[in-house]
């Protein structure tokens, strides 16, 4: 077969012949170039001669990763795409879409050639052999490469590639590292030119620079410590309210030896932030962590909480709320159970975590959550059907962040914020383990409204 051969209008196949790489019969006649021709990889209703080739020890997210290009070329066309692992580097076909594969020549060449967070997708054509090519280095970079195939390349009735396709670009890592060198579990507040960084300890980081990643200077102590604190200091959020800042946070308490979730009270983002419930305003026998603010349709005030595996009956987590009173002092209803922590197909644990309520444009009532799921520390979705805080809720198949997004670190604990340019924010930690390599940092994430739910903005 000459190469010149391919490059001919209309659409070109490839079977598993490498004499036979895939001229239309129409074109089997045309010698001279016209103008550049398409690869078919599949074809709705047709088998599919090209094999996805990767190598077979990536992790598994990698991996889950790559894979997606199988899934949704089976949703799309409903044909199959076999997947060939180069474990063998002399386990080659004639046609084949290959996937970062340190094993396949063409490819190394390419990988060799990427800076961090950059990717290639090219199309290399011999008379042997019909490569498409996708090469990336970095976790945003394959992410980034993954979804631009998918996106730009699997139709709803076939999957082809020009046949000089050569694409390479430089990917702008999405995540904002805040260079807090530890603090978990971070709330966001602007207020007065100055974001504040709240955080597990009771501490408080401030950034006058006006960019996210500009310099955070910290910590200070901004709490007077209540008398009957035990331990376990965890998970302030301040909230702005009737031109107060009101600190919703966690506690061990001395005295019933149990966590639970109090408000502190302060006239400046700074502290100090004095206690003004009776101590714990979650049930006193209970186990109750990470207390967030929420304001109903009417005006109303409530305490959306934690009930934590560690005090139910099965050791299985439980999302609560319950209603305040006007100076959010106490409960004026009893806790309402919202959902468990195993409702969501992708949970992998029993925890429920880092609640925070959202309210979308069309008026949809949304919380960001966090559990596990098989790649680590995440953060998921629930939705209200009723759009009342008392639900019933639903979980959203899809995360809103997990570690297989990035290739680099789990995180979680996530709240929302909107920055002075307009763009929205889910700050979480990441790693959730110092252990991962990294301390837990506090970053930053571009969200946006899709479809009456949160994704990523990239």
């Amino acid at each position: 077969m000459l190469i010149s051969a391919l490059m001919l209008a209309g659409a070109v196949s490839c079977s598993d012949s490498a004499g036979d790489a895939g001229i239309t019969a129409d074109n089997e006649a045309v010698t001279e170039t016209v103008s550049a021709a398409d690869i078919v990889v599949a074809k709705r209703g047709e088998e599919c001669n090209f094999w996805l080739t990767y190598n077979v020890d990536v992790d598994e997210d990698e991996r889950d990763d790559i894979l997606q290009i199988r899934y949704a070329i089976d949703e799309k066309l409903g044909v199959k795409i076999r997947p060939l692992d180069d474990y063998d580097p002399d386990n080659e076909k004639p046609c084949e879409l290959i996937v970062n594969s340190a094993r396949r020549p063409e490819c190394l060449e390419l990988m060799n050639t990427l800076s961090e967070n950059e990717y290639t997708i090219k199309t290399i054509v011999t008379e042997e052999k019909t490569s498409i090519i996708i090469a990336y280095k970095g976790g945003y970079a394959r992410m980034c490469a993954i979804e631009n195939f998918i996106e730009n390349y699997v139709g709803e009735d076939e999957v082809k590639v020009p046949s000089n396709l050569d694409v390479t670009e430089k990917v702008k890592p999405l995540l904002i590292e805040s260079g807090i060198e530890q603090l978990r579990d971070p709330c966001i507040l602007y207020e007065d030119g100055v974001y504040y960084a709240y955080g597990t300890g009771w501490v408080c980081w401030k950034n006058t620079s006006g960019s996210l990643d500009g310099k955070w200077e910290g910590p200070y102590h901004v709490v007077e410590t209540p008398a009957n604190v035990g331990g376990c200091q965890w998970a302030p959020e301040v909230h702005k309210y009737n031109g107060a800042f009101y600190m919703f946070t966690t506690y061990l308490s001395s005295v019933t030896n149990h966590r639970g979730c109090t408000i502190l009270k302060s006239d400046s983002p700074m502290g100090p932030f004095v206690e003004i419930t009776d101590g714990h305003i979650t049930p006193k026998d209970w186990d109750s962590i990470d207390g967030t603010f929420y304001v109903d349709k009417n005006g109303d005030p409530w305490m959306v909480f934690v009930h934590e595996w560690t005090s139910t009956d099965d050791s299985i987590g439980r999302m609560a709320c319950a209603k305040m009173n006007a100076d959010l002092t106490e409960f004026v209803t009893e806790p309402v159970e919202m959902f468990r922590a195993d409702d969501p197909a992708w949970s992998t644990n029993g925890v429920t975590d880092g609640c925070w309520m959202y309210t979308t444009e069309a008026g949809s009532l949304l919380m960001i959550w966090s559990n596990w799921d098989k790649y680590g520390y995440c953060v998921g979705i629930a939705r209200s059907e009723s759009g009342d805080i008392t639900g019933p809720w639903i979980q959203e198949e899809k995360v809103l962040y997990s570690k297989s997004m990035t290739g680099q670190y789990d995180g979680g604990h996530g709240m929302i914020f909107t920055h002075t340019d307009g763009q929205m924010y889910l700050s979480i930690h990441s790693p959730n383990s110092a252990s991962a390599g990294r301390k837990e940092m506090p970053v930053f994430v571009p969200i946006r409204e899709e479809n009456d739910t949160l994704v990523w903005d990239k």
